[in-house]
């Protein structure tokens, strides 16, 4: 039988993820490096996490829908995340190494989606394209070019 958690307990498991992004955001190192590392440690997390991690925030999704402290926990969450990668899709556009004119919130708001897919893959044993992949197609899609060298650890 399945547990139903507290939002308690996916606000436990989420923190250390938020508070390691907004570290990275906020340090210091180029852009891309800056943006590799902070998909490594989300799709790391959502893409190779365990099952009771996946479990844990699938079920609070679906409690969300009903239950308002899930719905704030976790979109708190969300954003959290989304504004991360937003700070540093922006710094990188204004240092001319990201796309010019690219919408940061919009793209950062795509790769929590595509980590979020991730999470469900992780319950269902994966999927036909793994977390690396994503990564390293989403910092082609953000950079431009062919994404130069390997993404590793995603």
């Amino acid at each position: 039988m399945t547990t139903v958690p507290a939002a308690s307990q996916v606000e436990q498991r989420g923190l250390p993820i938020v508070a390691e992004l907004a570290r990275v955001a906020r340090g210091p190192g180029a852009p891309r490096v800056k943006l590799e590392g902070a998909m490594e440690i989300l799709f790391g997390a959502y893409g190779e996490s365990d099952p009771d991690f996946s479990g844990l925030f699938l079920h609070g999704w679906m409690r969300a829908r009903h239950d308002k402290q899930f719905r704030l926990t976790l979109a708190w969450q969300r954003e959290q995340i989304r504004l991360s990668l937003e700070d540093i899709l922006v710094e990188g556009v204004r240092a001319g190494v990201f796309r010019a004119g690219m919408d940061a919130g919009a793209v950062a708001a795509v790769i929590v989606g595509a980590a979020e897919g991730c999470l469900l893959q992780a319950a269902t044993d994966g999927g036909a394209v793994t977390a690396e992949q994503i990564v390293r197609t989403l910092l082609i899609l953000a950079v431009g070019g062919t994404g130069g060298g390997t993404v590793s650890g995603a």
